[in-house]
């Protein structure tokens, strides 16, 4: 089982470096702030499955992605749930968050 497991995380680590990074942004950004923010997005950490989930639940609400394959490659490459969350940018003196 351990075998499969990292088989899986180094074939999810080959699909995720073919992602053609700037396409996949240019979908991004013509499907998803139809309706909300990048940083709704960006602020996020899902694994595959529910980031298919959510393309799935998109689709459901009538996005009518060109390449939902695509997305989802970048998405759970640039966004997964094995990368940290980034901190809010805060002001010259560290007290407060940029908006």
């Amino acid at each position: 089982m351990k075998k499969w497991i990292a088989f899986l995380i180094v074939a999810s680590a080959a699909l995720a470096a073919d992602v053609d990074i700037a396409a996949a942004k240019k979908e991004e950004q013509r499907e998803c702030i139809a309706c909300h923010g990048l940083r709704l997005i960006h602020s996020q950490r899902l694994s595959r499955a529910a980031w298919q989930k959510e393309l799935d639940k998109m689709a459901g609400w009538g996005s009518e992605m060109k390449d939902k394959q695509l997305l989802l490659d970048y998405l759970s490459s640039e966004y997964s749930d094995a990368k940290p969350i980034p901190q809010a940018p805060l002001s010259s003196d560290g007290s407060k968050e940029k908006k």
